[in-house]
């Protein structure tokens, strides 16, 4: 209808982007105490390409496990990731503008719910999240990996190619914002990315979403 915003697609890091917490799961490691002791070997193979990003995730919550920490101290501990004022003014203002707004994230579903909850926004059909978790499968925490790290078929890269090509959305009116390396993995899939280095950097990159 005449006088409507033109469509809009915004992709959207979490952890590190709209939280303080770069890593929610190193922070689980470090609340409960393990980083330094097991975390920190964990990553290490990962990163020599000892194993790749399954194991990586499955090790880490074995871990958790093995420290006595259930789903229950797990999503007790991703409660305590806080949202920063600007994160909060942020996705206000690109919702009430109407621009459709997808989380895209190797971190917590939990932590975007809770993101949702404090702006009182529905949470799938606002955010339509495309994020990781974590459940209790035959009395067993198991990671729920829809998101991967890097340059695979579960990247951010082509989960961002995707994501455009069904929102039916011009290229020119597609964002993508995130403080990582695989952040920047979208950025060659939509019209403009914008890298952040927290927070404090969103208000500065409204102006030029919402053209």
């Amino acid at each position: 209808m005449p006088g409507e915003p033109p469509a809009s697609l915004l992709l959207l890091d979490l952890d590190g982007t709209l939280t303080p917490v770069r890593s929610p799961w190193r922070y689980v490691y470090e609340r409960l105490g393990i980083w330094d002791s097991i975390g920190e070997t964990v990553l290490s193979r990962y990163r020599s390409g000892a194993i790749d990003y399954t194991a990586f995730c499955r090790f880490d919550v074995e871990a958790w496990e093995e420290a006595g920490a259930g789903l229950e101290t797990v999503e007790g501990i991703l409660d305590e990731i806080p949202f920063p004022s600007e994160s909060l003014a942020f996705l206000e203002t690109v919702l009430k503008a109407g621009i459709s707004t997808t989380i895209v994230s190797t971190g917590f579903e939990r932590v975007a719910r809770n993101l949702a909850e404090r702006i009182g926004m529905p949470f799938k059909r606002d955010f339509r999240p495309v994020i990781n978790g974590i459940r209790i499968m035959e009395g067993r925490l198991e990671p729920i990996l829809r998101v991967h790290e890097g340059e695979t078929p579960r990247g951010k890269g082509p989960w961002a190619r995707r994501l455009v090509r069904l929102s039916n959305v011009p290229l020119e009116r597609t964002f993508a914002v995130g403080d990582g390396v695989s952040d920047t993995l979208m950025f060659a899939h939509v019209g403009r990315g914008f890298s952040v280095r927290g927070p404090r950097d969103l208000q500065g990159i409204l102006d030029r979403i919402l053209i």
